[in-house]
């Protein structure tokens, strides 16, 4: 995948988030705080994004999360420690009482082409590829509204 293709499939997948959120009332769930904050300066509500390290366990989480949201997307970093937390999350979230979606997760890795194994980063690598590609960021996406 071409650096252009990959920005393409990146700003495809901005879409597809703002849609499961707007739409379908997604929660995202994300490790920190620098995650939330990489996905808001995306135009991602703030409101939509939890945070899985807030001071709470992770059965107290989820049930929080299954309370709040029809439909959870993990968007955990991809290296081993978001990778292990990814599967923790997937089994105790996997029980049918919401809609599991880690397919964003792969898409955005894939996206990123390994520049970065942080969701963090994500927004700066963003605005790096707006620029290769001819553009400021805010160019390429919409703000929420």
């Amino acid at each position: 995948m071409s650096e252009r293709e990959a920005f393409e499939e990146f700003l495809k997948l901005l879409r597809d988030l703002r849609e499961e959120v707007e739409q379908e009332g997604a929660v995202l769930l994300v490790e920190g705080d620098r995650d939330r904050a990489s996905l808001v300066g995306l135009g991602l509500p703030a409101t939509s994004v939890l945070l899985v390290h807030h001071g709470v366990t992770l059965s107290e989480l989820v049930e929080s999360v299954v309370r709040r949201g029809r439909k959870v997307i993990l968007l955990t970093d991809w290296d081993r420690a978001g990778g292990q937390l990814a599967h923790r999350l997937h089994a105790l979230l996997d029980d049918g009482r919401v809609d599991l979606d880690l397919t964003f997760r792969r898409r955005l890795a894939r996206a990123v082409r390994g520049e970065t194994q942080y969701v963090e980063a994500v927004l700066a690598w963003a605005e790096r590829a707006a620029v290769r590609a001819g553009a400021p960021l805010e160019h390429w996406i919409t703000p929420l509204g």
